[in-house]
């Protein structure tokens, strides 16, 4: 069972070494697709209280 465990943590461990080269360019990336929706969502909402649609159930 140790063994098991221990391949494990190994394998995420070689996966971790990965990460540092990339920095914080997929936060940076994460934080413009996130912007991105909001500004689209924001958008849809005006365009749907334009038409009177505010709600969608009805």
């Amino acid at each position: 069972m140790n063994d098991i465990i221990y391949s494990i943590g190994d394998f995420f461990e070689s996966i971790f070494e990965l990460i540092p080269p990339f920095g914080n360019y997929v936060n940076y990336a994460f934080m413009i697709v996130i912007f991105l929706f909001l500004v689209i969502w924001t958008y849809k909402m005006f365009v749907h209280k334009q038409k009177g649609q505010e709600h969608a159930s009805e």
